[in-house]
C-alpha cells in the first residue's frame, strides 16, 4: 500500500464523515460504486484522476481541493479543511 494513497484516502472519508454523510450517499454524490469510494477511504486503491476532478467541480466540495492535496488551506478563497467530528 502506498502511504500517499492511504494519506489522500483518509482525507476523503474526513470530508465525507464532515458532512454526515454515509460512504453510499457520498458515492452517490460523486458518482462512483460504493466499493470504489471504499477502496479509496482504505488505501487499497490509488485515487483516479477522475475522482479528484470530479471533486474539485462539486459545488459542495471543491472548497476542501487544496487541502485534500496539499495539506493547506487558504480561508481567503474558500479552500478549507473538513471539521473534526470527535
Amino acid at each position: 500500500m502506498n502511504p500517499d494513497t492511504s494519506l489522500v484516502g483518509k482525507k476523503i472519508r474526513q470530508i465525507r464523515e464532515s458532512m454526515g454523510l454515509s460512504r453510499p450517499k457520498f458515492a452517490e454524490l460523486l458518482q462512483v460504486p460504493p466499493t470504489t469510494l471504499k477502496n479509496y477511504e482504505l488505501g487499497y486503491r490509488e485515487v483516479g484522476g477522475a475522482f479528484l476532478v470530479a471533486l474539485a467541480q462539486h459545488p459542495d466540495l471543491h472548497k476542501y481541493t487544496l487541502w485534500l492535496l496539499t495539506d493547506h488551506t487558504q480561508d481567503g478563497v474558500g479552500q478549507v479543511a473538513p471539521e473534526q467530528h470527535h
